[in-house]
């Protein structure tokens, strides 16, 4: 291994030692320089091999822990594929070239089988115009022009509404008071409804198109104010029809196996499930015969390409903690504990069955996914009954809960509908100690008869829905001819209102024949569920309605496995802390007890302990951060031996210096003494 920073030498302690006692002994004088040079080698050199050796290696293993961070992404990858629902319930479709259809979307959970569709009629949507206007910028009222959908009869004078459509109002204020302003007020409402401008000569109408089919039919209310009239020629109502209709809505027609079917648009997306499609043309002799088949080979080749990259996986990861055959070397994280217990981690939760599954398909094992005597795992593609082929040929649903997470109940009224990463896989026993409910209000006895005639009286009230409150609502001048129109009538006119549709509060209301009452119900449960009356005009008498506050709803209540559980609505939630803690149950109304089950699946589970190895604050992360730091502290020990080196050389420099400056005394007392001998012996030889 080579050492950077540091002086090549071959001296050793005895050999410099050698050198002075020489270089003593000759009286012919003392390179120190060299000397001071040598004897610091000798005391730098096994430190700085040393601290060189351990930095390299501290440097190897950060990078191979980078090769491992990528052999577990890829492994993630691989094992990611296989938890996705879709892999196991993909499909195929054939379809015959036709200009009847086309197929826009084949979802994975679309039902197998052959399907005869025979288009009847296509959708429209019903268009209104206005009169002209001279201008496009011209001045149109002031107001608002509240806005239903339903269905006109053909006479064009009789509206139904249809009270589970939403409809809405839109304000004509001084910032959008024109035909230009009424168009994009209109188009940016988001009630389905489009309007444009379309030239007629010199002049301009407003074109109103609702959404397609017949039950989508526009009414349109106007509301003007006091000294800025002029919306009232946007009126399309039983009172008033000022604006004129260029094309009725039509529903589409079809048939699909025999079955006679109508539809609102022309995009189909729930009549096969999985299935849609844009019809295009009707025919009264041509059938599209469609088939979805099962696609077990996309599921089939994520499982092969999982055994291929665990495979690899063991092969590169082995390098790094084990022999490397190519190199013929040890790899750097031989010796790391922590890289070879993440590896070790993976292979065990390779072979470790899965949770929550009942039966014999609960491991690789089980469908004919050997582990070898290397670790690696090998398919079994015979045609024995314990194969891959019998397990993907004869248990598919079996194969596929082994890998996607599953839930299940036993009670149809209580669903698991979302898990976190705490909840345990396994079955849980629920227990319904209290019934979710909505808040309702049922008002008084009707005082007046059907046909209820409004003419010269004013039915006037506001509501509060959820604890929304609505604006003032008044009924039109019209002929209620049952109940059950007034009911939809009242019901439509709440939902419509800014507030309460911007907040999503949705209130149903139905005329009970039996007791003759109207009766509110929110559309959603719990505490925070309920529907007042807040304000009513005299006449309302007559519907039986008066200011009321209605009952609240109440919230779901209930144990999982005897522990008291959270209830918020009809959400039932497991105590924090327990074993089923994260799974969301929505119990309907009528569950009393039942048990749930829960698989995470092997690929949840599994991308889920790579994830912890692989995420920023994971277990490789933290090791390299630590790897890192040992290399800094490796760097400032090499600095200290450089530093410890330069006071060592100082030190010699100045004790060979001295020991010269000796030397020259010594040498230079011996000079002396050498001539004082010389002339003390020439003094005694003369006398």
């Amino acid at each position: 291994m080579a050492t950077s920073g540091v002086s090549s030498t071959s001296s050793t302690p005895t050999n410099t030692g050698a050198t002075i006692i020489s270089s003593l002994g000759s009286g012919s004088g003392i390179d120190t320089a060299s000397l001071v040079d040598k004897l610091v080698d000798v005391n730098k050199l096994p430190e700085t091999n040393r601290l060189n050796t351990k930095q390299t290696l501290l440097q190897t293993q950060i990078s191979d822990f980078g090769l491992l961070r990528s052999a577990f992404s890829k492994l993630e990858t691989a094992a990611g594929a296989l938890g996705n629902a879709d892999t196991f319930n993909a499909k195929s479709t054939s379809v015959p070239n036709t200009t009847l259809l086309g197929i826009t979307k084949l979802d994975a959970k679309a039902s197998v089988g052959e399907y005869s569709i025979n288009v009847d009629q296509i959708a429209q949507a019903q268009s209104v115009s206005s009169g002209n206007f001279s201008s496009q910028t011209a001045t149109i009222g002031k107001g608002t022009l509240a806005i239903r959908f339903g269905s006109w009869n053909n006479a064009v004078d009789t509206f139904t509404v249809d009270s589970t459509k939403n409809g809405g109002t839109i304000t004509i204020d001084d910032s959008n008071n024109s035909l230009v302003g009424l168009r994009d007020t209109i188009n940016k409402s988001n009630l389905g409804v489009k309007a444009s401008i379309v030239a007629e000569g010199s002049n301009f109408k407003l074109l109103v198109t609702g959404p397609s089919g017949a039950s989508n039919e526009v009414e349109i209310t106007a509301t003007e104010t006091p000294g800025a009239l002029g919306l009232a020629s946007f009126n399309f109502n039983q009172t008033t029809r000022s604006l004129t209709q260029q094309q009725e809505g039509k529903d589409a027609l079809l048939r699909v196996n025999g079955m006679s079917l109508s539809r609102s648009n022309n995009h189909i997306t729930d009549v096969i499930d999985g299935l849609e499609f844009d019809l295009f043309n009707k025919s009264t002799t041509e059938t599209v015969n469609i088939g979805v088949t099962a696609d077990k080979t996309i599921a089939e080749k994520a499982i092969r390409d999982f055994v291929s990259a665990y495979n690899t996986f063991l092969a590169d990861s082995g390098k790094l903690i084990g022999f490397d055959k190519e190199k013929n070397e040890y790899g750097s994280l031989r010796q790391d504990p922590m890289a070879k217990n993440l590896v070790q981690q993976v292979r065990s939760q390779l072979n470790a069955a899965v949770g929550g599954l009942g039966g014999s398909f609960n491991t690789f094992a089980s469908l004919g996914i050997r582990t070898e005597l290397d670790g690696t795992l090998k398919i079994d593609d015979s045609t024995a009954t314990t194969s891959f082929r019998s397990a993907m040929d004869k248990n598919f649903e079996s194969v596929r809960d082994l890998f996607v997470p599953k839930t299940s109940s036993d009670n149809a009224q209580i669903s698991v509908t979302k898990y976190t990463d705490k909840s345990v896989p396994g079955s849980y026993n629920v227990v319904i100690t209290a019934q979710p409910s909505k808040g309702q209000l049922t008002a008084g006895a009707m005082v007046s008869t059907f046909p209820l005639d409004t003419t010269g009286k004013t039915y006037s009230f506001t509501a509060a829905l959820d604890g929304i409150a609505a604006s003032s609502i008044t009924l039109p001048t019209k002929t209620y001819a049952t109940g059950a129109e007034l009911a939809a009538d009242l019901q439509s006119r709440i939902n419509a209102d800014a507030a309460i549709s911007a907040a999503k509060a949705v209130v149903s209301v139905v005329f009970n024949t039996t007791t003759q009452k109207l009766e509110f119900t929110s559309a959603s449960y719990g505490s925070s569920s309920k529907f007042a009356i807040t304000a009513a005009s005299a006449d309302m008498a007559d519907m039986g309605i008066s200011v009321a506050t209605g009952t609240s709803g109440t919230d779901v209540a209930g144990t999982v496995d005897g522990v008291a559980a959270f209830g918020y609505g009809n959400v039932l939630l497991p105590a924090l802390g327990s074993k089923a803690e994260g799974l969301n149950m929505q119990i309907n109304a009528g569950a009393t007890s039942g048990k749930i089950t829960f698989s995470r699946g092997f690929a949840t589970t599994f991308t889920g302990l790579i994830d912890n190895f692989l995420k920023t604050n994971g277990l490789i992360k933290t090791r390299e951060t630590s790897l890192t730091k040992d290399v800094d502290k490796v760097k400032t020990d090499l600095t200290a031996v450089d530093r410890r080196s330069k006071s060592y050389r100082a030190r010699l420099q100045s004790q060979f210096s001295a020991m010269e400056s000796i030397v020259r005394s010594l040498k230079s007392t011996g000079t002396f003494l050498t001539g004082a001998f010389k002339a003390l012996s020439a003094s005694s030889n003369d006398s």
